[in-house]
Protein backbone atom coordinates (compact mmCIF):
# COMPACT_ATOMS: atom_id res chain seq x y z
CA UNK A 1 0.00 0.00 0.00
CA UNK A 2 1.61 3.07 -0.70
CA UNK A 3 0.30 6.68 0.36
CA UNK A 4 0.08 9.48 -1.81
CA UNK A 5 3.36 12.26 -1.64
CA UNK A 6 2.90 15.89 -0.46
CA UNK A 7 2.95 16.98 -4.14
CA UNK A 8 0.09 14.97 -5.05
CA UNK A 9 -2.50 15.70 -1.99
CA UNK A 10 -1.73 19.43 -2.61
CA UNK A 11 -2.32 18.81 -6.33
CA UNK A 12 -5.80 17.65 -5.44
CA UNK A 13 -6.34 20.48 -3.05
CA UNK A 14 -5.67 22.83 -5.34
CA UNK A 15 -7.43 21.26 -8.16
CA UNK A 16 -11.00 20.88 -5.94
CA UNK A 17 -10.61 24.32 -4.66
CA UNK A 18 -10.29 26.35 -8.53
CA UNK A 19 -12.85 24.01 -9.59
CA UNK A 20 -15.29 25.38 -6.68
CA UNK A 21 -14.23 28.95 -7.77
CA UNK A 22 -14.75 28.52 -11.28
CA UNK A 23 -18.16 27.11 -10.16
CA UNK A 24 -19.06 30.09 -8.43
CA UNK A 25 -17.98 32.37 -10.82
CA UNK A 26 -19.86 30.39 -13.31
CA UNK A 27 -22.56 30.48 -11.12
CA UNK A 28 -22.59 34.48 -10.05
CA UNK A 29 -22.26 35.41 -14.11
CA UNK A 30 -25.48 33.85 -14.62
CA UNK A 31 -27.02 35.61 -12.45
CA UNK A 32 -26.50 38.69 -14.01
CA UNK A 33 -29.13 37.70 -16.15
CA UNK A 34 -31.86 37.43 -14.13
CA UNK A 35 -30.72 40.45 -12.30
CA UNK A 36 -30.91 42.83 -14.88
CA UNK A 37 -33.22 45.76 -14.74
CA UNK A 38 -35.77 46.15 -17.30
CA UNK A 39 -35.85 49.41 -19.09
CA UNK A 40 -39.31 50.20 -17.39
CA UNK A 41 -37.52 50.23 -14.02
CA UNK A 42 -34.47 52.00 -15.30
CA UNK A 43 -36.49 54.84 -16.74
CA UNK A 44 -39.23 55.27 -14.56
CA UNK A 45 -39.44 58.70 -13.62
CA UNK A 46 -36.38 59.91 -15.13
CA UNK A 47 -36.50 62.75 -17.40
CA UNK A 48 -33.41 64.91 -19.60
CA UNK A 49 -34.25 68.29 -21.19
CA UNK A 50 -31.70 70.18 -23.40
CA UNK A 51 -31.24 73.67 -24.07
CA UNK A 52 -28.97 74.59 -27.07
CA UNK A 53 -27.03 77.90 -26.91
CA UNK A 54 -25.23 79.43 -29.86
CA UNK A 55 -23.19 78.25 -32.49
CA UNK A 56 -19.30 79.01 -32.18
CA UNK A 57 -16.43 78.55 -34.39
CA UNK A 58 -13.29 77.04 -32.37
CA UNK A 59 -9.97 75.55 -33.11
CA UNK A 60 -9.87 72.16 -32.16
CA UNK A 61 -7.66 69.41 -32.51
CA UNK A 62 -4.02 69.22 -32.99
CA UNK A 63 -3.90 71.07 -36.07
CA UNK A 64 -6.10 73.63 -35.24
CA UNK A 65 -8.46 72.96 -37.54
CA UNK A 66 -12.09 75.77 -37.35
CA UNK A 67 -15.11 74.01 -36.66
CA UNK A 68 -18.86 74.98 -35.62
CA UNK A 69 -19.18 73.87 -32.09
CA UNK A 70 -22.89 74.27 -29.86
CA UNK A 71 -22.80 75.22 -26.57
CA UNK A 72 -26.00 73.56 -24.69
CA UNK A 73 -26.80 73.17 -20.64
CA UNK A 74 -29.10 69.92 -19.78
CA UNK A 75 -31.17 69.08 -16.79
CA UNK A 76 -31.71 65.39 -15.72
CA UNK A 77 -33.52 64.00 -13.29
CA UNK A 78 -33.02 60.15 -12.82
CA UNK A 79 -32.84 57.52 -9.82
CA UNK A 80 -30.51 54.87 -11.33
CA UNK A 81 -30.51 53.14 -7.72
CA UNK A 82 -32.45 50.43 -8.68
CA UNK A 83 -29.96 48.89 -11.11
CA UNK A 84 -27.33 48.73 -8.36
CA UNK A 85 -27.40 44.84 -6.78
CA UNK A 86 -25.05 43.05 -4.82
CA UNK A 87 -23.01 42.07 -8.06
CA UNK A 88 -22.72 45.68 -9.45
CA UNK A 89 -19.47 47.40 -9.20
CA UNK A 90 -20.03 50.51 -10.81
CA UNK A 91 -22.38 52.67 -13.26
CA UNK A 92 -20.85 54.02 -16.39
CA UNK A 93 -23.62 57.27 -16.92
CA UNK A 94 -23.61 59.11 -20.28
CA UNK A 95 -25.93 61.40 -22.79
CA UNK A 96 -25.54 61.17 -26.47
CA UNK A 97 -26.94 63.49 -29.32
CA UNK A 98 -28.39 61.87 -31.93
CA UNK A 99 -29.15 63.58 -35.04
CA UNK A 100 -28.80 63.43 -39.12
CA UNK A 101 -26.45 65.76 -41.31
CA UNK A 102 -28.54 66.29 -44.39
CA UNK A 103 -25.56 67.05 -47.02
CA UNK A 104 -27.79 66.09 -49.95
CA UNK A 105 -28.54 70.17 -50.36
CA UNK A 106 -24.41 70.29 -51.35
CA UNK A 107 -25.52 67.38 -53.91
CA UNK A 108 -23.90 64.58 -51.58
CA UNK A 109 -25.95 62.08 -49.80
CA UNK A 110 -27.63 62.02 -46.82
CA UNK A 111 -25.24 60.86 -43.96
CA UNK A 112 -27.69 59.06 -41.22
CA UNK A 113 -27.24 58.12 -37.26
CA UNK A 114 -24.63 60.11 -36.03
CA UNK A 115 -23.82 59.96 -32.33
CA UNK A 116 -22.18 61.74 -30.14
CA UNK A 117 -21.54 61.52 -26.38
CA UNK A 118 -21.72 65.61 -24.50
CA UNK A 119 -21.37 63.94 -20.88
CA UNK A 120 -20.53 61.36 -18.97
CA UNK A 121 -20.02 59.92 -15.26
CA UNK A 122 -18.85 56.96 -13.10
CA UNK A 123 -21.38 56.12 -10.17
CA UNK A 124 -19.80 53.90 -8.17
CA UNK A 125 -22.39 53.15 -5.02
CA UNK A 126 -26.33 53.40 -4.74
CA UNK A 127 -26.30 56.72 -2.85
CA UNK A 128 -24.75 58.50 -5.84
CA UNK A 129 -27.32 57.32 -7.95
CA UNK A 130 -29.63 59.47 -7.73
CA UNK A 131 -28.98 62.53 -10.17
CA UNK A 132 -30.66 65.97 -10.08
CA UNK A 133 -28.31 67.89 -12.85
CA UNK A 134 -29.76 71.89 -13.36
CA UNK A 135 -28.21 73.55 -16.59
CA UNK A 136 -25.85 71.56 -16.53
CA UNK A 137 -22.63 72.37 -18.95
CA UNK A 138 -21.93 69.56 -21.93
CA UNK A 139 -18.50 68.13 -20.80
CA UNK A 140 -17.30 67.59 -24.29
CA UNK A 141 -17.57 70.13 -27.36
CA UNK A 142 -20.59 69.03 -29.79
CA UNK A 143 -18.88 69.09 -33.41
CA UNK A 144 -19.80 67.71 -36.60
CA UNK A 145 -17.52 66.29 -39.12
CA UNK A 146 -18.72 68.56 -41.10
CA UNK A 147 -17.10 71.16 -39.81
CA UNK A 148 -20.61 73.48 -40.06
CA UNK A 149 -24.20 72.70 -38.60
CA UNK A 150 -26.24 74.06 -41.46
CA UNK A 151 -27.63 70.63 -42.67
CA UNK A 152 -28.34 69.43 -39.33
CA UNK A 153 -31.64 67.91 -38.59
CA UNK A 154 -32.88 68.15 -35.12
CA UNK A 155 -31.42 65.73 -32.17
CA UNK A 156 -32.63 63.68 -29.95
CA UNK A 157 -30.69 63.77 -26.78
CA UNK A 158 -30.59 60.11 -24.75
CA UNK A 159 -29.44 58.84 -21.09
CA UNK A 160 -27.14 55.78 -21.19
CA UNK A 161 -25.81 53.36 -18.90
CA UNK A 162 -23.55 50.49 -18.46
CA UNK A 163 -23.49 48.36 -15.44
CA UNK A 164 -20.17 47.37 -14.96
CA UNK A 165 -20.03 43.85 -12.54
CA UNK A 166 -17.84 42.04 -9.93
CA UNK A 167 -18.11 39.03 -11.70
CA UNK A 168 -20.21 38.50 -15.47
CA UNK A 169 -20.93 40.53 -18.49
CA UNK A 170 -21.04 44.02 -19.10
CA UNK A 171 -24.85 45.05 -19.47
CA UNK A 172 -25.71 48.00 -21.27
CA UNK A 173 -29.43 50.13 -21.35
CA UNK A 174 -31.34 53.97 -21.41
CA UNK A 175 -32.46 55.32 -18.96
CA UNK A 176 -34.42 58.55 -20.26
CA UNK A 177 -34.81 60.97 -23.62
CA UNK A 178 -35.58 64.24 -25.04
CA UNK A 179 -39.53 63.73 -25.94
CA UNK A 180 -39.33 65.55 -28.42
CA UNK A 181 -36.21 66.51 -31.03
CA UNK A 182 -34.73 69.92 -29.96
CA UNK A 183 -33.06 72.28 -32.98
CA UNK A 184 -29.72 73.45 -33.41
CA UNK A 185 -29.56 77.18 -33.30
CA UNK A 186 -28.49 79.19 -36.02
CA UNK A 187 -27.54 82.11 -34.57
CA UNK A 188 -23.54 82.19 -34.42
CA UNK A 189 -21.46 83.52 -31.43
CA UNK A 190 -18.02 84.93 -31.27
CA UNK A 191 -14.65 82.64 -31.78
CA UNK A 192 -13.05 80.55 -29.06
CA UNK A 193 -9.60 78.79 -29.36
CA UNK A 194 -9.13 75.99 -26.80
Amino acid sequence: MTMHSVYQRVNNLSAFLSTCLFTLAALITATTFVLQPTSEVASKGNSLAVEHGVIQQRRVGYYGRVHDTVDLNFNVTADLSPIFHWNTKQLFVYITADYDHDSAAKGGRKIIDNRVVIWDRIIRDKESAKLNLVKQRAKYPLRDYSKSWDNALPAHYTLHYDVMPYVGILTSGTAGQTTNPVKFPNKKGKSKTW
